[in-house]
């Protein structure tokens, strides 16, 4: 895109093989995170070597700012807070870790006692920069306080969770086995809607723009539904997609 553009070209995507962001120094391990800073030219990569790398992005040099090192950490999931300040780690181990930019100091927050249904291995943020989800076993999923790292409400979804995301600021989505997906109104804490995605065995990735939610499932469909759609179907009904993408012939992620 140009600065005098707005929007991509209908027919035509042009783009450019840059250098990779960790060139300078590359992960020993597998990477499981990358993401790029709501604010800044900055970028990090992590893993499963247990350290979170933090890159200057320039798209030429990408120089190495800063890395850090957890011990016995294997890093499966990490997130930039929404205004940037904090990069949250977790990990298939009963706690988490926050990573404070300002400071270059990592914080160890326990997770819950007696309850070893609850993990931190994969988790979405609230865009208003209030919660943490974390998905946890048997289609729970907790729900921290993005500011104080406490526990505020445990909610079931009533399958396996396996993605979820914060549609707006009071709604959120749920998709796991079957299909199943699950709209909750975060304010009370209640269901607005179940529904079935249409054509999922199972759902495996969820996405949203400002109008559209996206809902990818293990047999490669791609369900693309408008969001007022979805806030007024009937409970237990099957939603109808708005448009459909089965071109893909692998799993969803």
């Amino acid at each position: 895109m140009t600065q005098s553009t707005k929007q991509l070209p209908v027919s035509k995507l042009s783009v450019s093989r840059c250098k990779n962001l960790n060139s300078r120094k590359q992960a020993k391990c597998v990477v499981q995170s990358l993401e790029f800073h709501p604010g800044a030219s900055i970028g990090f990569v992590t893993g499963y070597a247990k350290s979170l790398d933090l890159f200057e992005v320039d798209g030429e040099n990408n120089k190495l700012l800063h890395r850090h090192n957890f011990a016995n950490f294997p890093v499966d999931c990490a997130k930039f807070t929404y205004n940037g300040s904090e990069v949250i780690l977790g990990s298939k181990r009963p706690f988490f870790y926050t990573f404070d930019l300002n400071k270059c100091s990592a914080t160890k927050i326990a997770g819950i006692r007696n309850r070893p249904n609850v993990h931190f291995k994969k988790f979405s943020v609230s865009q208003n920069g209030e919660y943490l989800a974390f998905e946890g076993q048997e289609g729970l999923v907790a729900m921290f306080s993005a500011k104080d790292k406490q526990l505020v409400k445990c909610i079931n979804h009533k399958t396996k969770v396996n993605c979820s995301t914060f549609l707006s600021d009071n709604v959120f989505l749920t998709g796991g086995r079957g299909g199943f997906c699950s709209l909750w109104d975060i304010r009370t804490w209640k269901t607005i809607s179940d529904f079935q995605d249409d054509g999922a065995l199972h759902v495996t990735s969820v996405g949203h723009s400002e109008r559209h939610a996206a809902i990818g499932s293990d047999v490669g469909i791609v369900n693309i539904y408008n969001k007022d759609d979805l806030y007024k179907t009937i409970i237990e009904s099957s939603s109808d997609s708005q448009e459909s993408f089965d071109v893909y012939t692998t799993y969803c992620v």
